[in-house]
């Protein structure tokens, strides 16, 4: 069985972990970082084995919190924080900001382009390969968290540099679903690309 599941945001795939991932086996942590596909919420949640511990980013804290049964530690990495009855769409609206309307294929799937991905995802990321972006069905982004919501140690970690889920709205999803631990880094939306080691290190000493 692994020990820490690591789980994407929209528009990426378990690949996105590679570095982090390799770090923390490295200090003897086994871990998976399936690709969470699905044209709904549920099926998505469903496609992401358990763990003792999960690590969620962006869209990925929603699925984490989806998950039955829920893990026993859950980092959420300036990702969505919901309570039940939220969406990625409804926690969009919490702190105002441009709307963001992206391309969508034939499928009907959203599509982020290049220049976009670059400014609001990877902006401190230099080497960030974008053409391994996939196009993000939207029923994820739509679709509510179920209730109740689960019991599990929850562990945030708020990117002060973020572009995508600005420290804003991250903050105003912690006052109305607090966490038990905080843990504040200057990172943009994608430290898995930025500072794989920080971010490696920094699940290691929460798991120790």
């Amino acid at each position: 069985m692994n020990d820490i599941v690591m789980i994407h945001g929209a528009w990426h795939g378990g690949w996105c972990w590679d570095r982090t991932a390799a770090l923390l086996r490295a200090q003897g942590w086994r871990v998976s970082c399936p690709d969470s596909t699905g044209d709904t919420l549920a099926d998505c949640a469903a496609a992401v084995p358990w763990a003792p511990v999960v690590v969620g980013h962006s869209m990925g804290g929603m699925l984490a919190e989806a998950m039955d049964p829920a893990p026993r530690v859950l980092i959420h990495l300036c990702s969505y924080l919901p309570l039940p009855g939220d969406s990625v769409a409804s926690l969009d609206r919490l702190v105002p900001a441009p709307p963001r309307r992206w391309p969508r294929d034939n499928l009907g799937r959203l599509v982020l382009p290049p220049d976009a991905a670059r400014a609001m995802l990877y902006h401190d990321c230099p080497d960030a390969d974008l053409s391994r972006l996939r196009p993000q069905p939207v029923g994820p982004l739509r679709d509510p968290l179920p209730g109740p919501r689960k019991r599990t140690t929850r562990h945030y970690v708020l990117c002060d540099q973020d572009r995508a889920i600005t420290p804003a709205a991250q903050r105003a999803m912690l006052d109305r679903a607090p966490v038990d631990h905080l843990h504040h880094r200057p990172w943009g939306h994608s430290p898995f690309q930025s500072d794989p080691q920080g971010l490696a290190n920094l699940i290691d000493g929460i798991l120790r």
